[in-house]
């Protein structure tokens, strides 16, 4: 998904009243009254969850002010394990097309042609 669809989607959320795109990375008191943010939220799988042992903790805002919500996500996909699936996928159909392409190569090398005669 690119940009463009991924705000797309998020919007289709009913609970979802904005995306900001090109948002910084901590969320600021500024950040929260300009834009009249009511809720934070973030996902439990990410690829390095190890901001949130820091102190500089990019919800550290939200967190004071009681309007962060960590929101358990069901599945464990991340961009490595999409990765690591389109590649075992390309593998395994790299084997599948080359057994084709000997089989037929196979089917080829055998056939005889009728001759009308």
């Amino acid at each position: 998904m690119n940009l463009h669809e991924r705000s797309l989607s998020v919007l289709a959320c009913r609970y979802v009243d904005e995306v900001i795109i090109g948002a910084p990375w901590d969320v600021s008191k500024d950040m929260i009254t300009t834009f009249n943010i009511s809720l934070v939220v973030h996902g439990t799988i990410a690829e390095n969850m190890d901001f949130m042992k820091d102190d500089l903790n990019p919800y550290a805002v939200p967190r004071a002010m009681g309007i962060y919500c960590r929101l358990e996500s069901p599945l464990d996909i991340t961009t490595s394990t999409i990765i690591r699936r389109i590649v075992t996928n390309h593998e395994a159909y790299q084997k599948r097309n080359e057994k084709k392409e000997a089989s037929e190569k196979k089917y080829y090398d055998s056939k005889s042609f009728v001759n009308g005669e």
